[in-house]
């Protein structure tokens, strides 16, 4: 089945397990039926977009790579309890369970 004809077939189904058929057969994806039915039509219609792109050889979207996480610069504070570092203010002063690190 080519990719149009497959979106065609996922704009009009009416039921979740018709979707759930469509995602299961054509795009190898099995979908969560708790979620509401447009939801899971929004998502199959992207997964089929993405193969069409695919198919015709364009490349498909790469993700991002998620940026490294840089430590905040300036002073800090540490909870004694949970570990959990954090900008320090000079609220967290006064909390017996904060320290500046």
């Amino acid at each position: 089945m080519n990719t149009k004809e497959l979106i065609h077939k996922i704009e009009k189904s009416r039921t979740k397990d018709d979707l759930e058929a469509l995602g299961i057969e054509y795009l190898d994806v099995d979908v969560d039926k708790r979620k509401s039915k447009e939801i899971l039509r929004a998502e199959l219609l992207t997964l089929a977009e993405q193969r069409e792109g695919f198919e015709e050889g364009e490349p498909s979207p790469q993700p991002t790579p998620a940026k490294a996480e840089q430590p905040p610069k300036g002073r800090m504070a540490r909870n004694k309890t949970t570990g959990r570092i954090m900008p320090w203010t000079a609220a967290m002063a006064k909390y017996s369970h904060m320290e500046e690190v």
